[in-house]
């Protein structure tokens, strides 16, 4: 999968809800959570500006993603549980 744009990422902190949006941080935090009854990975990526959720509906596995890589995704905002979050977005792993 790879990121739609070139444009350079937004810092987490300053994305919006119901826009779409091109980040970049690291996976702070990965799990398996049922989500209307069928498994998604979500993870947790961070800058030093905040955190935002990526949801990967239907996966329990995405090729690379892993704790402590970097990421680059886009994909409109939206909200899960109260966080920021985008759904099945488009991802870059990025180079160490």
């Amino acid at each position: 999968m790879s990121a739609r744009t070139t444009a350079p990422p937004t810092p987490i902190g300053k994305v919006h809800w119901r826009n779409r949006a091109r980040i970049e941080g690291t996976i702070r935090s990965l799990r398996v959570q049922p989500w209307a009854e069928i498994a998604s990975l979500e993870c947790v990526v961070v800058d030093e500006s905040g955190g935002i959720l990526l949801v990967f509906l239907g996966r329990r596995k995405v090729a690379g993603v892993e704790l402590g890589r970097r990421i680059m995704a886009e994909g409109m905002v939206g909200e899960s549980r109260g966080y920021l979050a985008m759904l099945n977005p488009d991802i870059e792993l990025v180079a160490p």
